[in-house]
């Protein structure tokens, strides 16, 4: 076949050689000037309807320029070769090749554009800004208010537990966190997140749950609800020592349903519902045992220093109990020494 353009006889397409066909036709394009929107809050970049997370800004150009680089229908790119370089704050002329290939040719394609950051704010920022809530999850103690690391403790767990939830989801976040009551009001973005966030910490501290909805209007004939969960956490804490009936018992675990303590005299395990747990005794904590040096060991018993008086006693040894160490941990009540562990 000839070409019709300058008389070569070869393959032709559209009646042109090759050479006369890539001189007169373009694969690809990018247009004269690209805006790329960066939230002025969480900094992420909205690419292709999504706000994503970049390290580096350099990088997100370069994505926002490929997906918006133009390619005729009968080419594919098979390479395209990116390069930034900022003309001020916020704005970068960009140069492209991109290798194309059409039928059996293939042909290298520069363009270039202009890509320009414009900061605002992404719809979670929005909303963030505006203290945008669903539910309130109201954390409270029983009888006393929380320690200083109590507060800590709950509100590190509620935000680890929003930032997991916020990996798969934009609309997962904690509005605002206002001390309440000796406790927490959290205020949380869905009603669907407030209420497993209410759930973990009912299964991780044995709380009592309830929970309760607002009508706050209607949208598009739909009545909307705010929900109100309360965890109201019981009087103990994993590694207090609790009285039962004269006894003393560790707590050495907390769930939804039971608590898991042990007998501090005989070393006994209990499995106790929590609900006969609401109004128990607290008679110490984690900072009230103490340490123990011990001078001997019998089968059934151990000869300690007292930690305070520092006469040598005899305690009783609890089932199951094994010596690791030189010390070992006791909690003193009442006159009487009782071992709590290595």
């Amino acid at each position: 076949m000839f070409c019709v353009k300058c008389g070569k006889e070869e393959r032709t397409y559209d009646s042109l050689c090759a050479a006369c066909y890539l001189q007169s036709n373009r694969f690809t394009q990018l247009p004269d000037h690209l805006d790329l929107q960066q939230c002025a809050h969480c900094d992420e970049y909205l690419m292709d309807k999504k706000w994503v997370h970049y390290e580096d800004e350099m990088d997100a150009v370069y994505d926002h320029v490929a997906a918006h680089l133009m390619v005729r229908k009968d080419a594919m790119v098979r390479d395209l070769d990116i390069e930034a370089r900022e003309i001020d704050r916020k704005s970068y002329r960009v140069h492209a090749v991109a290798t194309v290939a059409h039928e059996d040719l293939e042909v290298a394609e520069e363009t270039e554009t202009i890509v320009r950051i414009k900061r605002n704010a992404c719809p979670k920022c929005n909303k963030i800004q505006g203290n945008y809530y669903e539910s309130i999850v109201q954390v409270r103690p029983t009888g006393k208010r929380f320690s200083d690391e109590e507060r800590e403790e709950i509100l590190r767990r509620a935000k680890a537990h929003i930032d997991n939830a916020s990996k798969d989801s934009r609309d997962a976040f904690m509005a605002k966190a206002m001390q309440a009551h000796g406790g927490y009001d959290l205020y949380i973005s869905t009603i669907g997140l407030g209420k497993t966030l209410a759930r973990e910490l009912v299964s991780i501290y044995g709380a009592e749950y309830k929970e309760s909805a607002s009508l706050q209007g209607r949208k598009d004939g739909v009545d909307i609800y705010r929900v109100t969960y309360l965890v109201r956490l019981p009087p103990y804490r994993v590694r207090d020592i609790v009285e039962i009936d004269g006894k003393l018992y560790l707590v050495q675990s907390t769930g939804p349903q039971t608590a898991k303590l042990r007998q501090l005299k005989h070393g006994d395990n209990h499995t106790v519902g929590i609900e006969h747990l609401r109004d128990v005794k607290v008679v110490g904590t984690k900072n009230d045992v103490v340490e123990a040096v011990v001078l001997g060991e019998g089968h059934r018993e151990l000869q300690l220093m007292h930690p305070v008086s520092f006469a040598t006693i005899e305690v009783r040894k609890p089932q199951g109990f094994v010596r690791t160490g030189d010390t070992v941990k006791v909690f003193l009540h009442e006159g009487e020494v009782y071992i709590i562990g290595n």
